[in-house]
């Protein structure tokens, strides 16, 4: 006789065979606890373009001292680096050669002033002559011809005179500006002479400065619109070697008409002040260009802007704590920021953290808070 004729021993057995089938099915896994996120609360403002750029100090007057006649220089006026005054004596050429030649410019002055004199005489005499018909009009004519070519090469002996002052003028070499004297270029004792190995030294002007610098075209677009104008009324800033910035914002006092086909850029330059001595001409430096603003920005990490299919986002938080996807427009990244020009509105709670973690629609808690209770 079979037991499962009996009712009750039926629904034993399927009972049984129930317990057995749920003790058979997995555990479900604990629901995952809320991501903790640091916020930042996003703050509209107007924020100024900006480029760095690598640049080049130059003094505002760099003057090369070069020999202007040729000679041995006897002595050397100045010490290399020390500061100099317009018209100081910075070497002396031998003047022995020169000297002489503006004494025999002047001698042969005083001859052709003689000539001249006694042909002057002599014109004016035939003259006289002529006027009371004692003369004819011919030796009058050619004596006044002879006078003026006296004249004439008295003149000529003259400037002679004047180019020999001025070339023995040239064996005092003189600063034609106030600045630094830089390294000689000749020692005492060597023979120099105008042309290519006539350098003898520099003079620098260092009390204001020139920054040149040159940015891209397509910077050039984005800072100033393309408009040279807007380039004169930029502001300039020299990043120290620290990362400090210099106290005293720079002024652009030139702004190319083209783009360098060499380099590919547009070439600028501004002036600083240079009262202590920070800068030296042909150091390089950093300078930051500050351009137009891009109203309404907004700034973030840049740790923070996410990718998709459909552009640059962000995640806010609404007042439920829970992640939203934020679309966003990137006006500009500047090393570890970014400057939203769109998608954000002042007051949003923007995720900067724990992004891989986060989902859109899950909560998220506030660092700082605690997790809300099941």
């Amino acid at each position: 006789m079979s037991v499962c004729k009996y009712p009750v021993v039926q629904s034993l057995l399927c009972l049984s065979l129930l317990a057995g089938l749920s003790a058979c099915k997995p555990a479900e896994a604990p629901p995952m606890p809320p991501v903790t996120v640091s916020l930042l609360t996003a703050v509209v403002a107007p924020v100024p373009q900006e480029v760095d750029v690598t640049a080049q100090i130059e003094g505002t007057r760099e003057v090369e001292i070069r020999a202007r006649v040729t000679g041995i220089i006897l002595k050397q006026s100045y010490q290399e680096g020390e500061r100099v005054k317009a018209g100081d004596l910075l070497f002396k050429i031998d003047p022995a050669t020169y000297e002489i030649a503006l004494s025999l410019a002047k001698a042969q002055l005083a001859q052709e002033q003689a000539r001249f004199e006694q042909a002057e005489a002599e014109a004016n005499r035939q003259a006289a002559l002529l006027a009371q018909k004692a003369a004819s009009a011919k030796e009058a004519a050619d004596s006044l011809a002879l006078a003026q070519a006296a004249k004439a090469a008295r003149d000529v002996a003259a400037a002679k005179v004047r180019s020999a002052e001025l070339d023995l003028s040239y064996c005092d070499v003189t600063s034609p500006i106030e600045g630094y004297a830089g390294r000689q270029q000749h020692s005492e004792g060597s023979l120099v002479s105008p042309g290519v190995d006539g350098l003898l030294t520099t003079v620098v002007q260092r009390d204001q400065v020139w920054v040149r610098f040159g940015i891209s075209e397509q910077e050039f677009k984005r800072l100033f619109a393309g408009e040279s104008a807007q380039a004169f009324a930029a502001k300039v800033e020299i990043i120290m070697p620290d990362n400090s910035i210099y106290p005293v914002e720079g002024k652009v006092n030139f702004v190319s008409a083209q783009v360098d086909a060499r380099l590919g850029t547009i070439q600028m330059r501004a002036e600083f002040p240079n009262d202590k001595n920070a800068f030296l001409p042909g150091q390089y430096t950093r300078v930051r260009l500050l351009g137009q603003s891009i109203t309404g920005a907004v700034t973030v990490p840049a740790s923070c802007l996410m990718q998709s299919p459909k552009g640059r986002f962000v995640y806010v938080i609404n007042a439920e704590n829970k992640a939203q996807i934020n679309p966003v427009e990137v006006g500009e990244i500047l090393g570890p920021k970014a400057i939203l020009s769109s998608g954000l509105k002042a007051g949003d709670r923007v995720v900067i953290d724990n992004l891989q973690k986060v989902r859109p629609g899950a909560v998220v808690v506030p660092r700082g808070e605690t997790a809300p209770a099941k």
